[in-house]
């Protein structure tokens, strides 16, 4: 049985629902093989069927709003569609896997739904702001996609953070990352300014030391991957999540200096 057979079996009498559920059941309706139980094997480790429908959910929101995105500035341009297209094969997805999310994202580009209404339906489902993070990333490398920010992406960029349930600073720090401002983003990432460590962590400034270290403690547990396997995250994008430890450690080395830790 394929993926997406194993998965539209797994789909039978799924209580997931809302907008994501209707790209979903439009996708795998016609890919049922036979219905699934308990967990199934994925490679040398077993996943549950929870866990396979929330990442399903994670990559289908995804491709949704990639979809949305790209049309911000008014048009889908080729640019924009050949970049989603190797999103999907630079996270690594491939067969199946990719095609279901080439699918979902061309489901929703035509779709009278916003971007908005995903991202909230996305946050109802996903309850790990970690993996909403990582989403969000990938939405600001689709913003850049043609070399400029159009100002429609960026107004997005700074209202979905609302309905992603994401901190705000989040999106300053993204903007900082990204060069907004410059007509290209810069080749290599921004040298991060003093505030971002701690919008890394997530707290102010004038947090306490305990404060600081509980959150470099609770956030980096989040970022493991066994957590974020069990939370719906796919192996294909665990890479993705490399590099949020990385800054997160980058971050808590810098306070740790400065605060002569």
């Amino acid at each position: 049985m394929g993926w997406l057979g194993s998965l539209a079996g797994m789909y039978v009498g799924s209580s997931v629902g809302g907008l994501l559920g209707g790209i979903i059941g439009a996708i795998l309706g016609g890919k049922l093989e036979e219905k699934i139980r308990g967990s199934q094997p994925v490679g040398n480790a077993y996943r549950s069927a929870a866990q396979d429908r929330r990442e399903l959910v994670t990559l289908t929101a995804l491709a949704a709003m990639l979809a949305k995105l790209a049309k911000a500035d008014g048009i889908v341009t080729r640019d924009e569609v050949e970049f989603c297209e190797r999103v999907f094969t630079r996270l690594g997805f491939t067969g199946e896997k990719r095609e279901y999310c080439i699918q979902a994202f061309r489901r929703a580009k035509g779709d009278r739904h916003t971007i908005y209404e995903y991202a909230a339906d996305f946050a109802a489902s996903q309850p790990d702001a970690t993996i909403r993070e990582l989403v969000y990333d990938i939405l600001w490398d689709l913003a850049f996609a043609d070399g400029v920010m159009h100002p429609d992406e960026l107004s997005i960029l700074r209202r979905i953070i609302v309905p992603l349930n994401i901190r705000a600073e989040y999106y300053a720090y993204q903007a900082r990352m990204h060069g907004v401002g410059s007509r290209r983003r810069a080749e290599s990432p921004r040298p991060a300014e003093p505030a971002d460590a701690y919008s890394i962590l997530g707290v102010p400034p004038d947090a306490d030391d305990a404060t600081v270290r509980r959150a470099y403690r609770e956030k980096a547990k989040r970022l493991h991957p066994d957590v974020l396997r069990q939370n719906g995250l796919s192996e294909e994008m665990l890479e993705r999540a490399n590099a949020q430890m990385a800054r997160l450690n980058a971050a808590w080395d810098e306070i740790k200096r400065a605060r002569g830790l």
